[in-house]
């Protein structure tokens, strides 16, 4: 999540904090650690030009993991080891960045966010593909177009990047029957 530490913005990773921060609520009910970086990060060039200059103060960060083994010979083994990585990510650079040019926005998740993670199963293809035509359906049934079920009609980018201009006439059937992709003309 976006954190200040130390005064300085940084990222603190999920592996970072104990269990029992990670589950708080807040009085609504949501989680109290919910400001999740999910890496849709803008840098000038001349800043990421200048990274090199402080790249040996960046902080790792500790991953335990199973890592592939090599036997004596270097040869990959066929087991995995417990160990450690050390790791830099993207957003390591936070901390350097000029603090009245840092800006975070706090954005729905369902909106703008799917992560792609996993061969199958939770934050895999299937399920962001999911999540992109839901998030479609939505901006369809928001300008009266309806979408029968089982149905999944993609809006292309060109077309719309957040659901505005479908209400253009033109633009969108008034209900999709079957699947769809809606594209620019």
């Amino acid at each position: 999540m976006v954190a200040v530490r130390d005064g300085a913005y940084g990222v603190v990773e999920y592996s970072e904090i104990s269990k029992v921060d990670a589950e708080r609520r807040d009085a609504q009910g949501q989680l109290s650690l919910r400001a999740a970086n999910i890496a849709n990060h803008f840098y000038t060039l001349e800043f990421l030009n200048g990274v090199l200059k402080f790249e040996t103060k960046m902080a790792y960060h500790i991953a335990n993991k199973n890592i592939d083994s090599v036997d004596e010979s270097g040869k990959a083994a066929s087991i995995k080891v417990a160990g450690m990585k050390m790791e830099l990510f993207v957003f390591d650079v936070f901390p350097f960045t000029q603090k009245d040019r840092f800006k975070v926005f706090e954005v729905a998740r369902e909106d703008e966010f799917s992560p792609l993670k996993n061969k199958s199963g939770p934050d895999s293809a299937e399920t962001s593909k999911r999540d992109l035509l839901n998030q479609h359906r939505k901006w369809l049934k928001a300008v009266g177009v309806e979408v029968a079920e089982g149905a999944e009609v993609e809006v292309s980018p060109l077309v719309s990047y957040a659901g505005e201009g479908l209400d253009t006439p033109g633009k969108a059937s008034k209900k999709y029957e079957k699947t769809a992709l809606l594209e620019r003309e």
